[in-house]
């Protein structure tokens, strides 16, 4: 069990695990292009590290393959357990994945919210 200060800082991570998504008109011409990857993706997503976003880049390509478990992505990923615990509960609160029983799969709830902002502003812009 985490005490103090380790258990302060640990609380404040789990805190901010979400997505706070970046778009930028920059990327607009990398989509278009079929230039865009998935480490792009998850660098519009999270202000992560360059390190955690490969390696969330890597969860993500893992689950769209098969359903993982967390022990699953631990050995396939060779990640450390807090690091990834920290980046699926990202994954999973920003609705990229989910959970079934055990298992990590894919989401469509974050391409749903994006369609539905994309919605919202396009309507504003008309009032």
């Amino acid at each position: 069990m985490r005490t103090g200060k380790t258990r302060q800082h640990y609380e404040r991570q789990k805190g901010q695990c979400y997505a706070y998504f970046r778009v930028g008109k920059e990327d607009l011409e990398k989509i278009r292009g079929g230039r865009f990857t998935i480490y792009d993706f998850i660098t519009d997503s999270f202000f992560f590290s360059q390190t955690k976003k490969q390696l969330a880049a890597g969860v993500l390509e893992a689950v769209r393959k098969k359903p993982l478990t967390f022990t699953q992505l631990v050995n396939e990923l060779g990640a450390k357990k807090s690091t990834l615990y920290l980046l699926c509960l990202s994954l999973e609160r920003s609705g990229m994945v989910e959970k079934h029983g055990q298992e990590y799969r894919p989401s469509r709830v974050f391409s749903e919210a994006l369609a539905e902002y994309s919605k919202w502003w396009a309507n504003w812009l008309k009032d």
